[in-house]
């Protein structure tokens, strides 16, 4: 299904570079709820738009929903065609799934950032035309769109990096052995690093994670730190949201495809929507 959803959402784009005042019927007369337990404005307005874009109508429930209330899923279904979840937790996601009658689609849990990690591999296949043996580095706090790389880079054929802790404080992400078992299956390269060196080294696409004022000095990256390492054709993205440990000169580079990827997030929105809904595809 990720191939399919990556392949829609760059048809979609390609059809249709500029989504502004534009509306198919792909969903005429459609309900998408856009259910958060915290308020994400980023992913709250790329799923609103892609229903808007498809003839949908949307409606937005910001809460701190009772989860472990089994009729909820159900309940909701009544209401809804599609129900796209936001939450701090993932287990009560599955349980809300599995009451409702309706696709239900996690944008944002503890565990996976979907919408976000698709929509950055869909900006690296627009640059560098496909994903096989490309080598991503992950530098940053530990966060779910760090797991979904984990999960999707194995799926991909993508060889992934990443470094989320100093040697003094190790961390292991939620999903790391899950992605363990997924590289030794498809036969890419995982390693997590301790030293900002060490995860550079050979890297095609950088991704910095998002900011974390206690860890600024720890995570600071720069333009030099990426030359040190890569002589050849690099990438780089921002998880979001920005904070110091990330410079303009870097921001702001010409290498820089964070827009990219944040612009694509509507695009993947809308390939989810049509794929789940209708079995639809661009």
């Amino acid at each position: 299904m990720v191939l399919e959803v990556l392949e829609s959402a760059m048809n979609l784009k390609c059809t249709i570079g500029n989504t502004h005042g534009k509306r198919l019927d792909v969903l005429a007369g459609s309900k998408v709820m856009i259910l958060q337990e915290l308020n994400e404005p980023f992913l709250n307005m790329a799923v609103s738009k892609a229903a808007t874009l498809l003839g949908a109508y949307d409606v937005n429930i910001v809460d701190n929903l009772a989860w472990d209330q089994d009729y909820m899923g159900r309940v909701f279904s009544f209401m809804a065609d599609a129900i796209f979840v936001a939450t701090m937790t993932h287990m009560c996601v599955q349980r809300f799934a599995n009451q409702s009658t309706v696709p239900v689609v996690c944008m944002r849990s503890r565990t996976h950032a979907s919408i976000q990690s698709l929509a950055t591999m869909m900006a690296i296949i627009e640059e560098y035309g496909c994903l096989n043996g490309l080598n991503l580095a992950y530098f940053g706090p530990p966060h779910p769109v760090l797991n979904s790389y984990l999960l999707l880079c194995p799926i991909l054929g993508i060889n992934l990096k990443f470094m989320c802790c100093c040697k003094n404080n190790p961390v292991s992400p939620l999903l790391y052995k899950a992605s363990e078992n997924m590289t030794a299956k498809s036969h890419t390269a995982l390693k997590a690093c301790s030293e900002k060196e060490e995860v550079l080294k050979d890297a095609t696409v950088i991704i910095a994670g998002p900011s974390n004022v206690n860890k600024i000095n720890e995570f600071k990256l720069a333009i030099d730190d990426i030359d040190k390492q890569k002589r050849n054709h690099w990438i780089f993205f921002h998880t979001g949201p920005r904070g110091k440990e990330v410079d303009d000169k870097l921001f702001f580079h010409e290498n820089s495809k964070t827009f990219v990827a944040f612009e694509n997030f509507h695009y993947i929105a809308a390939a989810l929507m049509a794929n789940v809904m209708k079995d639809y595809k661009f």
